[in-house]
């Protein structure tokens, strides 16, 4: 893949389901059972879509209006969650997060933006693999059951800086 390529990123586990709408990571509001052991035959788990190995990504989320607060409000809670963990990758994360808007609604959608300065390269993006780090499962399923049926798409695409119009050097 080219580094400026756009691509659509899989579920937040996959993220599009056949109805065209975008489902966070693999949270539900009923708690799983955990096997003991995996057999040979269990399924592996798909690869995490929104975990970046690229210095810099910007993260497209277009959001139904009607579900537009509750995203927000769940994007509150992963900052929330982010600066009390004791992991020093989600305090990285937090610390070069930006969660942007675009100003007018298109079509009853929103988009937002996720803008990552500097990745911490191997880490989860997914805001509910996030929020069940530091929330109970069933707060995670709440905000779940609220946002999941509005998301309607993600594209995730790597950064190159081409030139820092602040910096010394020029680039």
């Amino acid at each position: 893949m080219r580094a400026n390529a756009f691509t659509t990123a899989g579920p937040w586990a996959v993220l599009v389901t056949a109805g065209g709408l975008l489902i966070f990571g693999a949270v539900s509001a009923a708690p799983r059972p955990v096997p003991a052991l995996q057999t040979p035959q269990a399924k592996p788990e798909a690869p995490d879509a929104l975990v970046f190995n690229a210095d810099r990504m910007l993260v497209s989320v277009r959001v139904a209006e009607s579900s537009a607060t509750d995203f927000e409000v769940t994007m509150g809670k992963v900052k929330e969650v982010l600066a009390k963990s004791d992991k020093p990758e989600r305090r990285q994360q937090a610390a070069q997060w930006k969660l942007l808007k675009v100003g007018t609604p298109q079509e009853g959608v929103v988009t937002y933006f996720f803008l990552l300065d500097r990745v911490v390269k191997g880490a989860t993006y997914d805001p509910f693999k996030i929020l069940g780090e530091g929330l109970p499962p069933e707060e995670v399923g709440a905000l779940f059951q609220k946002v999941g049926p509005g998301l309607k798409g993600i594209t995730a695409a790597p950064l190159d800086l081409v030139v820092n119009m602040g910096g010394v050097s020029g680039r």
